[in-house]
């Protein structure tokens, strides 16, 4: 008799059972309970499942008993889960079937979805039914070898022609299969996937009655029907299909026990048979399989199965039974009566207690809220799935990932009745050697119970032994200090009620990726976090007492949870130590060496240097390289300089670095180290000259400054610059906006780069990116950024004696100066300025010196002077033939004009300003003319011409960037708003100017407030 019946087989069943019984349709009926219509409509396939009171008495009636009523039952139950092909109605929900070969189907009908890799595809989605499946395991599932050029393209063309064949028409009905972030999802409820209905089914098994759990077991495994997804061969030997075979093994274990608690064996045997031919070393099924044969009084059967898997596990595995088959066959052999729990050995005051392996909780664990929230989250919703859940926490050394693992496992431990597993992989330690995993599996079978003199000898059966003995367990495993995905997988648990955590130094990508791991990346402890870890560990008074001290000390541990539990270990150990003096320690001497504690595995270097030497050569030197970059942050196309090698070259290498937690990708294409991390790497032997790194960095800047200057002001001729030199990755920007941008990015690691260039010997690279970035700086207000930079730059120009450097530094030093409005300051720059490029005969430096004095001069209200040395710069200018300068000068003489009442006059200079600059294309140049223009047109009573002038000049200082001259228009611009009669105009222009000298933090923001306060605004 076939088990296997479906319901179009259903009615020959019926049909010959009946005639073998030698009754008709109407004495089955009136047995049964049902009509004879009903009979007839069964015999004929036309009617759905009877119901269950029903088919017992059809099972009397007919005199069916053993295999023959089991059989009869399951066809019953699985009347209506096949169909014949019939037509296809796209309004039916679609019903995919995964426990056996893999079905789709809508209504009656079966759906077509193709064949070979478009089934894998649809298998894989329904294994993680309504959760993402990355596009990077649907390719590694697909092609394990020479995949095609574009296997992502692949990959959409057959979801694409899947979602076409599952396509729903219903209005209102959401796509089957959809797009999600990385990668795709099949959506359905559990009763369209048999997958999910047996899962829940099982579920409610779990806290049912024992004679309702029975029947729910009962039809939650009359679904399978055969090996999941046994036509997919991409999926044959899947970790999750192995999983779910798993699930359905602890399923009929469960059900064979509340059968023979029934006293109705039988009802499993036929199961139990598959199984463990299925399965001919799976112990605890051939345990219920000889109890339930000796249960039924065929005490040979059970002792010819106990002797063929005894054989098989001695001559396979070199193993004898365990306890649970010993159990078994004593009872069979003596004859016992079948109880409760005849398929087990009864529990002794030698069987082992749950393993509790956990490490001691850290002691005052302190922060992490957001990680312990995160992993709670993981648990509360474990109770919903059947399938184990993994949390992959990663950081980098010191960063606490064993703290929270462990701190979090004794929170929760009672919730894991059946024990908690803890391992140390070693994947990160000095000795260089991670743990094997059939090292961690023999751990683990020991902790269990296992007998050490019964374990296999072959790694790959304790491997399986390992993971059975977690079927039907509730176990919470720790795997600590993982190398990588690879070391952990093997210890990863397939059935259904274990919760992992894995912490490592590696991401742990590939279990997120095709291990549904949950990823949980640790960062450093907040500011307020540190502080309250060094309370808890000296004490708050302590702590209370020099809180400026505390704050410097977290600032110098940089928030590393290593740094600051060793610090506070030795201010415990020297109480009557002042905080202060372990500060300076930190702040004016050696770190590393303040954090060394002589321990390996607490001392920070010591910690730092496991996670170095597993580097490969070349990642190992390019991080060293990076610990000479002066600041802890830059990006590819610097990394790329700072090794000597192409872009291409070098991101594998920056991403081994991140896959080590020894860099982050805070940004797109930036890169940091951790401070303490830079400053391990800086102290590693260098296997090259220092000063060919030092070259290739310089150059990556200054080339690429020079570049993005030049799109500021492609008016100005910068000068000649030697070429970079070989290795060096110049990342040149497009157009302004990409210009502006790098700066805002770069511009301080460009002031760290020019103070490195000078005390390193490279003095021209200091006045040279000074003077590259002078324009950004001004621009942007950073006025005191701008005195740093050339201060720097005029210290190196004196020590190489180059005098026309020492004027451009001083120059600029007085424009700075001119903006902060500090003007005594400003002058002395310009003399000494105007002295150099006297002495020298610099015209044209001469003509720039005379320009800014003239600033200097308008800003104290001295017009006539200013005029005077605006003139000597127009003149000078045109006889060296300097348009460039001659544009601003000639604007500069318009505007001191203007302020000395001379309107016309300035008007003609105005707008000769304008004709040269926009030969040159210099906007700023045009930008300030325009200014000046409706300056004048203002006095002269035009306001409509000044408006128009001001809207000209606040559009090019926008495009620019240039936010505080952007403000002076715009003060300009209400000013003429006033003038006729708009002050609602007047309030807005005022605002806006206020937003842009407040985000400067220009002291003109106060006048120009006072301006809006006497508007009422």
């Amino acid at each position: 008799m076939d088990t296997t019946a479906d319901h179009s087989d259903f009615g020959g069943l019926l049909r010959t059972c009946r005639r073998a019984a030698g009754i008709s349709q109407r004495q089955l009926a009136d047995r049964a309970g049902i009509s004879p219509a009903a009979i007839r409509d069964l015999e004929q396939g036309r009617t759905r499942r009877p119901q269950r009171r029903s088919v017992d008495a059809m099972v009397s009636a007919l005199r069916l008993t053993g295999d023959n009523a089991v059989a009869f039952r399951r066809a019953a139950i699985d009347i209506d889960r096949a169909t014949p092909a019939r037509q296809v109605d796209p309004a039916q929900p679609v019903r995919v079937r995964v426990l056996g070969p893999l079905s789709v189907q809508r209504g009656p009908g079966q759906v077509p979805v193709g064949r070979g890799r478009r089934r894998a595809v649809l298998g894989r989605l329904a294994l993680s039914v309504n959760a993402t499946v990355p596009i990077a395991d649907l390719v590694d599932l697909l092609w394990e070898a020479e995949p095609p050029l574009s296997p992502t393209q692949a990959v959409q063309t057959y979801l694409s022609r899947l979602r076409s064949a599952l396509h729903l028409a219903a209005p209102g009905r959401t796509s089957v299969i959809s797009r999600a972030a990385g990668g795709y999802r099949l959506n359905l409820p559990d009763d369209q996937l048999d997958l999910a209905e047996f899962r829940r089914q099982v579920r409610q098994a779990r806290t049912a009655e024992p004679a309702r759990a029975l029947e729910l077991l009962e039809t939650a495994l009359a679904l399978w029907r055969g090996n999941p997804l046994a036509d997919i061969p991409q999926l044959r030997n899947h970790p999750l299909v192995t999983a779910v075979m798993e699930e359905r093994a602890a399923a009929t274990l469960r059900y064979a026990d509340l059968a023979l608690a029934a006293g109705q064996g039988d009802r499993c045997l036929p199961l139990l048979r598959e199984l463990a031919a299925a399965s001919p070393l799976h112990e605890p099924l051939h345990a219920r399989l000889i109890a339930i044969l000796g249960a039924g009084n065929r005490q040979a059967d059970a002792l010819t199965t106990y002797a063929e898997i005894r054989r098989r596990l001695v001559e396979d595995l070199g193993i004898e039974p365990g306890p649970e088959l010993v159990h078994a066959h004593r009872r069979v052999l003596r004859q016992e009566p079948v109880g409760k729990s005849a398929a087990s050995p009864q529990p002794s005051a030698e069987e082992p207690r749950p393993p509790a392996q956990l490490p001691a909780d850290i002691h005052q664990f302190t922060g992490r809220l957001a990680a312990i929230s995160q992993l709670d989250g993981l648990l509360d919703a474990h109770h919903s799935t059947s399938a184990v859940v993994i949390a992959a926490v990663s950081g980098t050394a010191g960063v606490g990932k064993t703290a929270v693992a462990v701190h979090w496992a004794h929170r929760v431990g009672h919730r894991f009745p059946d024990g908690q597993l803890y391992v140390n992989l070693r994947g990160f330690e000095p000795s260089g050697s991670p743990m094997a995993a059939a090292e961690a599996v023999t751990g683990f079978l020991d902790a269990l119970g296992y007998p050490s003199q019964r374990l296999p000898a072959d790694p790959a059966a304790q491997l399986g032994l390992y993971r059975s003995l977690l079927v039907g367990r509730r176990v919470l495993l720790v795997l600590d200090n993982a190398r990588d995905a690879e070391q952990v997988r093997p210890l990863l648990p397939t059935a259904p009620g274990c919760f992992a955590v894995v912490t490592s130094r590696d991401p742990l990508a590939g279990l997120v990726a095709s291990d549904g791991a949950h990823p949980l990346a640790l960062d450093v402890l907040s500011h307020d976090d540190a502080e309250h870890l060094l309370a808890q560990r000296i004490g708050p008074r302590r702590t209370a007492a020099e809180p400026d001290v505390v704050a410097g000390i977290v600032d110098r541990c940089a928030g590393l949870p290593l740094a600051l539990a060793i610090t506070a270990a030795r201010a415990a150990t020297q109480p009557h130590l002042p905080l202060a003096v372990l500060a300076a320690d930190l702040r004016d001497g050696d770190r590393l060496d303040a954090l060394s504690t002589g321990d390996a595995g607490t001392d920070v270097r010591s910690v730092f240097s496991w996670s170095y030497r597993a580097l490969s050569p070349a990642a190992a030197r390019l991080f060293r390289l990076l610990g000479r970059h002066p600041v802890p942050e830059l990006s590819v196309a610097a990394a790329a300089s700072v090794a000597g090698v192409a872009v291409p070259r070098v991101r594998p290498l920056l991403v081994e670095l991140i896959r080590a937690h020894l860099l982050s990708e805070h940004a797109p294409g930036r890169y940091a180290l951790h401070d303490l991390l830079h400053e391990y790497a800086g102290r590693l032997t260098l296997d090259e000259e220092p000063d060919a790194v030092t070259g290739r960095m310089l150059d990556h800047y200054l080339h690429t400054a020079r570049a993005a200057d030049g799109l500021l002001e492609p008016a100005r001729d910068p000068g000649p610059v030697d070429a970079p030199r070989a290795g060096v990755t110049v990342q040149a920007p497009a157009d302004h906006r990409q210009a502006m941008h790098w700066f805002t990015v770069e511009h301080r690691v460009l002031l760290a780069m020019a103070d490195h260039a000078g005390r390193t010997g490279f003095d021209p690279y200091v006045w040279r990116l000074a003077e590259a970035a002078a324009v950004f700086l001004y621009r942007r207000g950073l006025w005191h950024d701008q005195l740093t930079a050339q201060r720097h730059a005029l210290r190196a120009a004196e020590r190489a004696g180059d005098v026309a450097a020492q004027g451009s530094a001083h120059v600029h030093l007085a424009r700075a100066y001119v903006r902060l409005r500090r003007g005594d300051r400003a002058e002395a720059h310009l003399r000494d300025a105007l002295r150099l490029y006297a002495e020298h005969g610099d015209a044209g430096g001469q003509a720039q010196t005379h320009h800014y004095f003239g600033l200097v001069y308008e800003q104290q209200g001295r017009y006539r002077e200013a005029v005077d040395h605006a003139q000597q710069a127009v003149a000078m200018c045109r006889a060296s033939g300097l348009r460039f300068g001659q544009g601003h000068a000639l604007n500069a003489l318009a505007w001191y004009q203007a302020h000395l009442g001379n309107h016309h006059e300035a008007v003609i200079h105005c707008r000769e300003a304008l004709e040269v600059t926009r030969d040159l294309g210099d906007r700023a140049g045009q930008a300030n003319a325009w200014d000046t223009l409706g300056y004048t047109h203002h006095h002269l009573r035009d306001h409509a011409t000044a408006a128009t002038s001001y809207g000209q000049a606040i559009d090019i200082y926008r495009e620019l960037g240039d936010r505080y001259h952007e403000s002076v228009s715009l003060g300009h611009l209400a000013e003429t708003h006033l003038a006729t009669g708009r002050p609602d105009s007047a309030r807005t222009a005022y605002r806006d100017a206020l937003d842009a000298l407040d985000e400067l933090g220009h002291p003109d923001a106060d006048r120009v407030r006072a301006a809006l306060m006497s508007l009422g605004a």
